[in-house]
């Protein structure tokens, strides 16, 4: 079948895997595997609507830390100013901004959390353009493709492949907690790839059920249509 194909393909392609980047995205402590501000498992997720940037603009800090990796980070703000409204403008005297650093892993809080500065973890394993892409997606309101309400029509999720302790990263939001803009997206620069929290990086814990190959975000170039639809209509662009 279409399935049993893939799984064969998808087995040969395992060890060619980024085991860095993909390890970088999927801290166990953090929700999802990059987001901060709720536990693993949190069910007590804030609406969309009251995350969102005011002015469709987002200011922003690179910390000196990354300076070697400006024009890459520029290069993934690009993706949200050529297809969107949004701007990521260099932080003048703005209260609520971002900081992007060299920190462990990659992270990021979800939306505008008014609290001030609000880090944006891009530590080794984060320096490609589509997870830069993914962290920005983070910081202007979005969750992850797979714990999307309705991931259960589109995915199939091998429980039995994912590290003991981990399976809480898969939990599906609640219809209330996500704002489901358009239909779900196998390309979407915010979902994972097959092995996502994998018990041993080779066994699949996520398959598509039209059977394509799900890539990790540091494999994809930017935002989809889908991805850029979904920004437009929450920013009313």
């Amino acid at each position: 079948t279409r399935i049993a194909f893939f799984l064969a393909v998808s087995a040969a392609y395992a060890l060619r895997d980024n085991e860095s980047g993909r390890v970088a995205l999927q801290n166990p402590d953090l929700f999802q595997g990059d987001i901060l501000g709720f536990e693993p498992g949190d069910r007590n997720v804030i609406p969309y609507t009251q995350m969102r940037w005011t002015g469709k603009k987002i200011p922003y800090v690179i910390d000196r830390t990354l300076a070697s990796q400006t024009a890459l980070i520029l290069s993934a703000m690009n993706d949200y100013h050529t297809n969107t409204c949004l701007r990521f403008v260099p932080r003048t005297t703005e209260r609520n901004y971002i900081k992007l650093f060299l920190g462990q892993g990659c992270y990021s809080y979800v939306g505008m959390i008014n609290r001030g500065e609000q880090p944006v973890s891009l530590g080794n394993g984060c320096h490609y353009r589509g997870t830069i892409v993914h962290e920005l997606g983070h910081a202007i309101g979005f969750f992850h493709e797979q714990n999307r309400s309705d991931r259960d029509t589109y995915l199939t999720i091998y429980w039995q492949n994912i590290q003991t302790g981990m399976e809480t990263q898969f939990a599906l939001l609640k219809p209330h907690e996500n704002l489901l803009l358009t239909t779900f997206d196998h390309d979407s620069i915010m979902l994972y790839g097959n092995y996502a929290f994998s018990k041993d990086g080779r066994s699949l814990t996520m398959v598509a059920k039209n059977g394509k190959r799900l890539l990790e975000p540091y494999d994809k170039n930017g935002m989809t249509f889908s991805d850029i639809t979904r920004v437009k209509k929450m920013y009313n662009c």
